[in-house]
């Protein structure tokens, strides 16, 4: 059976609280939470950027929170709740978007990691030690994904807190040197961009997070464990960071958090610690991109954890691949895209899950969606993305 990637998760199996929220824990202590806030604390003076980031966490956590509980009620992985709004055969396009999104992430950080280590080291870009670095460090984002979730589990239980003691140092370093949090918080100048548009790089850069966290919440044995547990990550943990890398890039200039550790003369104990954090995020991405495509209506070989595994290990050889064209280049445009794409992905499972008793029965006690095509969730999908990107795209309006 495995982590029953095309079957309900059965409550025998499912994981304790504490367990399943190190693994959320893991998921959103990490580096790409740094550069969100950062590329926000980029663009906005701090007495803007501070709000914008709450407001836009406080959004992912009630998202995640909806479809988290409905996870935890059904055992459903992200990929097995969407075919209820999108049909057996439509549940293709969220997949596919899903998936994507996750190899794009996988790339960004790996790239980003990677290039950390090699200016600590002082190794030349396409070296040796830069193409070996790229490889190795792949290969540990992707190892737990494919063995089984409570590998992820187990790393994160030191990640974790070696993250958080990491995280600490370098915010108490970055107000010392700052002069302290009221000389930034009084720095002002007129931002570059409309606050809306700051709002969806907030709300964007964990809206694939949320939108999949079925993946992890299905391991939850019910939906308060849920509540707790994700409201605690994305309104506590994941706006504390934020505002970290918001406050870094109002010190330095910088969004990148391997820079900032830099010019604090942190050095490679900054950078092993900084790995952690990715590592335990691109290890769930990983896997949660693995589940997308291991699910219906994808073949099933040999049994569905043979196929999970085969899966994993092709998204993780596509990140590869990406990571060498350098998706990094595009960080500050991916993540505001993300709001556009991913959002009415959650939007359609909430409603069709919460709004509808009819159709909430039917996710609880029916083996499978009653339609392969559902017109109405690709009719919202597309004005939810278009509404996005025209007004997004024209910085009137979120």
């Amino acid at each position: 059976m495995g982590d029953a990637a095309r079957s309900k998760v059965p409550l025998s199996r499912r994981l304790g609280f504490w367990n399943n929220s190190f693994i959320l824990c893991g998921w959103v202590l990490v580096l790409s939470s740094f550069l969100v806030g950062g590329l926000v604390g980029e663009v906005f003076p701090l007495k803007m950027s501070m709000p914008i980031i709450f407001f836009g966490t406080l959004c992912n956590g009630i998202i995640g929170v909806l479809i988290g509980a409905a996870a935890s009620r059904t055992g459903y992985s992200s990929a097995l709740l969407y075919r209820y709004s999108y049909g057996r055969k439509g549940v293709i396009l969220p997949n596919v978007l899903m998936g994507i999104t996750n190899m794009g992430w996988f790339a960004l950080i790996l790239n980003i990691t990677r290039d950390g280590l090699v200016k600590e080291v002082g190794a030349e870009h396409g070296s040796a030690i830069w193409l070996i670095s790229t490889v190795v460090i792949g290969i540990l984002f992707i190892l737990p994904a494919v063995i089984r979730i409570r590998w992820i589990a187990y790393i994160d239980w030191f990640a974790v807190p070696g993250f958080l003691g990491i995280f600490i140092l370098v915010l108490a370093l970055t107000l010392k040197n700052a002069g302290g949090f009221t000389a930034l918080w009084g720095n002002w100048y007129e931002p570059g961009k409309p606050v809306f548009i700051g709002f969806d790089m907030a709300a964007g850069g964990w809206l694939v997070g949320v939108t999949i966290i079925a993946d992890l919440a299905r391991f939850w044995r019910n939906s308060k464990h849920a509540l707790v547990g994700i409201m605690t990550a994305y309104v506590g943990l994941v706006t504390v960071q934020y505002w970290g890398g918001a406050i870094g890039a109002a010190h330095t200039g910088q969004y990148n958090i391997f820079l900032i550790s830099s010019q604090l003369g942190l050095g490679i104990l900054a950078w092993v610690a900084l790995w952690f954090g990715a590592q335990s995020t691109l290890q769930g991405g990983t896997y949660a991109a693995g589940l997308a495509f291991a699910a219906p209506p994808i073949p099933m070989i040999k049994g569905q954890e043979f196929t999970r595994r085969i899966a994993t290990v092709g998204v993780g050889t596509v990140g590869f691949i990406g990571s060498f064209v350098g998706l990094d280049k595009f960080a500050g445009w991916w993540v505001q895209f993300l709001a556009w794409v991913v959002a009415p992905i959650a939007i359609t499972v909430i409603l069709d899950y919460w709004a509808f008793p009819s159709r909430r029965l039917r996710y609880e006690c029916a083996d499978g969606a009653d339609m392969n095509l559902n017109p109405a969730a690709f009719a919202a999908w597309i004005v939810g993305f278009g509404t996005g990107f025209y007004i997004g795209g024209n910085e009137i309006f979120s």
